[in-house]
């Protein structure tokens, strides 16, 4: 978190456009308490003006006096952009202190952000922990929400889910699933569903064989035959399989996302013929830009979004970790995504993502985070990750400790978890003029 958020409070943070807002200004700490009752400038920098035009003056000037320990002016933003609020003691042209503001057009000003991850595994398929368990840890690290999606099967999502029936909470844990049909190595994500896809195409016996649903693979096999002629790379049954998990899905109420195309083990190779055809035709609800395992993978699925962005095609991105274990591993918490809806319900998000209202986010150790969209999202994605997330975490830290201790058999940890529920929700309401 940088230095200015432990030091200084500004709020609101996000304003709209062209709107005279109220902006106040506290010192969070003696050492840096402003003089009750001293004068002060304040000048508001937009970071996207024209320092040498004529027209209007880049740079806003307001004098203001310290009352009650804090500082408040009223200003017009204008732009959809990011904003320096700079704080100078009268007569000194050194700064104090640099805050931001960012104003935005009506559409983003009535949406707020939710981290969310909408792949991730547990013990049932390859992972490493429970389900319960890695919805804690997801919330301890900030998360709003995720998607258990084993290999094959719902039920962990639902186990999940389960595990907090009765507690009040926030954080949400929505069913999903990466489905596997047979004779198909394309996987597709069912976010949200209703029911699970994988269980109309498979069918797991004792003894962990898989077998496909004979009425599945009939119903596919007489899609094949009415397919027309398809691209070089795009297997007609493998495609007539996609097609029909992705109906079944929309039919669950879910959302469908193409996943990791650039995923390279010994079974899974999906060509550059049927990943162009899938983007560009828009079969799926959403493509899995961002995907843990190696940067190769990121790098070629980055490349050939970009390719196909520059030739017109509208792809609605998401970013997920793929994440087989939160404690001590790799992958977790290092792809993510950043929605901006209206709640964070699963129909809202749904909508946010298709509408384009999602900013994919990779973030390593000693890197500053990458960030991936049209440059509306990223700029606003940059800011939000700089100067709302971090205040943001940190409240979500001890939300997802307390969610361990309830699965560890704490009862006393349901009543801790109906305390802390809604500082999130305050958070939104303080940093946002939507709520003014």
């Amino acid at each position: 978190m940088i230095d200015e958020l432990y030091f200084y409070d500004i709020y609101p943070k996000i304003v709209r456009k062209g709107l005279e807002t109220l902006i106040t200004i506290r010192a969070l700490s003696s050492h840096v308490a402003f003089e009750e009752g001293g004068d002060y400038i304040i000048r508001i920098y937009p970071i996207t003006a024209d320092i040498y035009s004529d027209s209007r003056p880049p740079v806003v000037e307001y004098p203001v006096k310290v009352l009650h320990g804090a500082i408040r002016f009223s200003h017009t933003f204008i732009g959809e952009q990011e904003h320096f609020v700079r704080i100078f003691r009268k007569g000194e042209d050194r700064w104090i202190v640099q805050l931001s503001v960012y104003s935005l057009e009506e559409d983003l000003f009535f949406r707020h952000p939710y981290r969310g991850d909408f792949h991730v595994h547990t013990y049932f398929s390859d992972g490493r922990e429970a389900p319960e368990f890695v919805a804690a840890m997801y919330r301890q690290a900030g998360f709003d929400f995720i998607s258990i999606t084993d290999h094959g099967q719902r039920t962990p999502a639902i186990n999940a889910i389960n595990a907090y029936k009765g507690v009040d909470m926030d954080f949400q844990i929505y069913p999903g699933e990466e489905i596997h049909p047979v004779k198909n190595h394309v996987h597709i994500l069912n976010f949200g569903g209703d029911f699970s896809v994988n269980d109309l195409c498979r069918t797991v016996d004792e003894h962990n064989n898989i077998s496909p649903v004979p009425e599945w693979t009939k119903k596919v096999e007489a899609a094949t035959k009415e397919l027309s002629e398809l691209p070089e790379g795009v297997d007609p049954f493998v495609h007539a399989c996609c097609l029909e998990v992705i109906k079944q899905i929309k039919k669950a109420n879910g959302m469908s996302i193409f996943c990791h195309p650039y995923w390279i083990p010994d079974v899974y190779h999906v060509t550059p013929g049927f990943t162009k055809y899938y983007l560009e035709n828009g079969f799926a609800d959403a493509f899995e830009l961002l995907n843990g395992h190696t940067m190769r993978e990121n790098n070629l699925q980055t490349a050939f979004w970009h390719d196909m962005c520059a030739n017109g095609a509208n792809i609605p991105i998401v970013g997920s970790s793929d994440s087989h274990g939160t404690v001590n591993r790799d992958l977790f918490n290092e792809q993510k995504t950043i929605i901006l809806a209206h709640s964070n319900t699963r129909d809202d998000i749904i909508k946010a993502v298709k509408g384009g209202y999602s900013v994919p986010v990779e973030e390593y150790k000693g890197e500053e985070p990458h960030f991936y969209g049209n440059f509306r999202m990223v700029s606003y994605g940059i800011f939000l990750n700089r100067n709302y997330f971090p205040l943001h975490d940190e409240l979500c830290y001890e939300e997802g400790r307390q969610m361990r201790a309830y699965i560890a058999g704490d009862e006393t940890a349901r009543d801790r978890l109906k305390n802390l529920k809604g500082q999130t929700v305050k958070l939104i309401k303080k940093y946002f003029a939507t709520y003014q």
